[in-house]
């Protein structure tokens, strides 16, 4: 059996967690920020238990697909977990967003976690994309770092 896959990346942002939050539930905005993200195709609007949104998502290289998300947890302004689906080398796929005070700031952590499908060669093929989708989570938890920064300046 495949063994769960989980890339973690975090950022520390000079905002109130409550600040935070509310950026990290506008679905709308996460193709700003989510790298892997080309566009949203539909969504339910703001995060809330039960919501669900597709997207145009960029697997690997050329290869995209739509993805559809359920947002199965939703505990403000600490945690969510979308669950989703649509990629065809990966099951039981999660994204977790979770917010802990850090001072005067908040720290984001961004989680994707997912299992390889297609056995032994899934698990040869997440080993070779693993390092590319690490970077990748690491350059979404900035991008989202300088938004939330910067419309918490604005605001």
């Amino acid at each position: 059996m495949a063994r769960q896959t989980s890339i973690i990346a975090s950022a520390i942002i000079p905002a109130s967690p409550e600040r935070v939050w509310e950026i990290a539930c506008d679905t709308s905005r996460y193709a700003e920020w989510v790298e892997n993200t080309l566009r949203m195709i539909r969504t339910d609007g703001p995060t809330q238990a039960g919501a669900t949104y597709e997207e145009l998502t960029r697997i690997a290289g050329p290869w995209k697909s739509v993805t559809r998300w359920r947002v199965t947890e939703f505990d403000p302004p600490r945690r969510q977990v979308h669950e989703g689906e649509g990629v065809s080398t990966a099951k039981n796929m999660a994204v977790i967003i979770e917010l802990s005070p850090a001072g005067q700031d908040t720290k984001f952590t961004l989680t994707v976690r997912y299992t390889p499908r297609f056995g032994p060669v899934g698990a040869l093929i997440d080993r070779a994309v693993r390092g590319s989708i690490t970077r990748s989570q690491q350059r979404s938890a900035r991008a989202f770092a300088a938004l939330a920064a910067r419309e918490n300046s604005s605001s």
